[in-house]
């Protein structure tokens, strides 16, 4: 009799621990609710964010038309440009050649004033010889003579020396006179460019700051549309991320349903069977199957497995904790490096963020064997081991096996 009451206790206690209370079922079917709402809402900001981007990119493209105009306005300035560069080229040239001009112009006046002057000297001497002697320099003339034709023809012939020199002097007095007057010119003429040119320059500058002032325009309209460029691949790229939010947080809520319908994942303490420990010598569990507020995405998320982590794990052994093929080695989004054994009978084992892999796809393994180590690659905090256990496809909560060698 005691036997058989002691048994009847243990079944019900085995009754009670296999089914959902109604207060975890209520919980479940909130969180579902909750990440539908939120995938309701990622979508919503999802199309606002889509929406922002299609204006921001008719903006830009608006923009394309008034840049084109104001670019039009540059370019037609550009003969007007050229002709203002042109002549004022030209002014500079025309000013260049008359100071050479004028500098050639002061050379001659020097030469012809040099020989003015020295002419001048020459007949000053002979006059002032010819004053001085009085009539001694035609007594000197009578009796250098040899008769009177030959007295005449060197009276001629003084006359026509000093006659000469007055008129070389004269000559040359004229013509220093009439290169002065040019030099004047030419410095009259210089004084007029002088105004072209400072004309011109200012005509030059005006036009060349007219159509800066006009690119600076085209320029502001350039960088307000790159600008709204930026900002609609900014919103675009925030539209797809809502989007895959709003995915995920749908699957998460599907997969809550599941549950409730009971073709989900299993976090029952059902016993399920016997096999190896994972991570030989490390057996904390740091973050248990089931809902948590994920450590790097900050909302909750169903955790498919177990993390086995403690201070100096890294690097690690880690084995298959049975006797099968793996069918899977290699990195894999969030997991990182990954590999997965199938052992047969519906059962998978998965690890995942391993810092190395020591297998292959297709490698037959057997309980203990090494698969690889502990790391921290994909979507991880520090290095740890997540282990999953998959039944037909569908997450078992890996601690409804019994592992003998787990605290050895």
């Amino acid at each position: 009799m005691h036997r058989s009451r002691v048994y009847i206790a243990a079944l019900l206690c085995a009754t009670i621990l296999a089914a959902p209370s109604a207060s975890a079922y209520a919980a479940t079917q909130s969180d579902a609710n909750a990440h539908r709402d939120a995938a309701e809402e990622a979508r919503r900001k999802a199309a606002a964010a889509q929406a922002e981007a299609d204006k921001l990119l008719a903006d830009a493209q608006a923009l394309d038309s008034k840049i084109d105009a104001l670019q039009a306005d540059v370019d037609a300035l550009d003969p007007q440009v050229g002709d203002a560069q042109a002549r004022t080229a030209r002014i500079l040239a025309d000013l260049d050649k008359l100071r050479s001009q004028v500098r050639a112009t002061e050379a001659q006046i020097d030469v012809t004033t040099a020989e003015h002057d020295k002419q001048a000297e020459l007949l000053g001497r002979r006059v002032t010889r010819t004053y001085k002697q009085g009539d001694l320099f035609y007594l000197d003339l009578l009796l250098e003579s040899s008769d009177v034709l030959d007295l005449i023809a060197r009276t001629t012939l003084v006359t026509r020396v000093i006659e000469s020199n007055q008129a070389t002097a004269l000559q040359l007095s004229r013509t220093k006179t009439s290169l002065e007057d040019a030099k004047a010119k030419l410095e009259r003429d210089l004084d007029a460019i002088a105004v072209k040119r400072a004309e011109a320059a200012a005509e030059q500058a005006r036009l060349e700051g007219l159509q800066a002032k006009r690119q600076d325009k085209v320029d502001a309209q350039k960088d307000a549309q790159d600008s709204k460029m930026a900002l609609m691949r900014e919103e675009k790229a925030n539209a797809a991320k809502l989007v895959a939010q709003a995915e995920a947080e749908e699957r998460e809520a599907q997969q809550i349903e599941a549950l409730l319908n009971g073709t989900g994942s299993s976090g029952s303490g059902t016993y399920l069977g016997t096999l190896k420990w994972p991570v030989p010598g490390h057996s904390q569990v740091t973050s248990p199957f089931g809902y948590r507020m994920h450590p790097i995405l900050g909302y909750r998320k169903f955790h498919a497995g177990i993390d086995i982590s403690d201070a100096d794990d890294f690097g690690a052994p880690v084995v298959s904790v049975g006797n099968g093929t793996v069918i899977y080695a290699s990195r894999r989004g969030g997991y990182g490096n990954c590999v997965m054994v199938d052992h047969g009978n519906g059962l998978v084992s998965l690890y995942a963020h391993l810092n190395s892999i020591s297998v292959s796809t297709g490698t037959r393994v057997t309980a203990g064997r090494r698969v690889g180590t502990v790391g921290s690659t994909g979507l991880s905090t520090g290095p740890h081991l997540h282990f999953e256990t998959r039944v037909n496809g569908k997450a078992v909560n890996p601690l409804n096996y019994r592992y003998p060698d787990r605290f050895n």
